[in-house]
């Protein structure tokens, strides 16, 4: 199950990564606006995205390793950070949003904002949940690998 979530979340992310970056390059291209230093937002969770891609991907036969008792590759601990950082982001825009929502007060326009705020909070919580989740897999793995070495060990010295 945990490698059909590894490649549900990678084919989700790369819209999410892609589109602010996009969107930003669009303004930039046919608008003809100044680069304002609020444009780097975009620009920051497009990074974050891909970094979060490439966790994504880079992680995504731990779940098959883990059950075969095998060693684990290592992910760099950047990796994981900025993959939990694109999470936060997201969860931190939705809830920016649903703010503005509030403070605007538009009845009208509601259902539209939430059918795109709840999916960004969903995938911000599942992308900051699923790298705690591995990392907690991970951790009971090396626990379990270890123990089974003491084992190995006791036993050999027996015979």
């Amino acid at each position: 199950m945990g490698h059909i979530q590894k490649m549900i979340l990678l084919v989700v992310i790369v819209p999410l990564a892609l589109f602010p970056g996009g969107l930003i390059s669009y303004v930039l291209l046919f608008e003809k606006p100044v680069f304002e230093t609020t444009m780097w937002v975009p620009v920051g969770m497009t990074v974050l995205g891909i970094c979060s891609f490439i966790f994504h991907f880079k992680s995504k036969s731990f779940y098959k390793l883990l059950k075969k008792e095998a060693t684990i590759p290592k992910v760099e601990t950047l990796f994981w950070v900025l993959d939990i950082a694109f999470g936060v982001i997201y969860m931190m825009m939705s809830i920016y949003l649903l703010y503005m929502m509030y403070q605007l007060g538009r009845g009208d326009d509601y259902a539209m904002l939430l059918y795109f705020i709840i999916p960004l909070f969903i995938i911000g919580v599942w992308t900051v949940g699923e790298a705690f989740y591995l990392n907690k897999l991970i951790q009971i793995h090396k626990f379990a690998h270890r123990h089974s070495e003491i084992e190995d060990i006791k036993g050999e010295g027996l015979e």
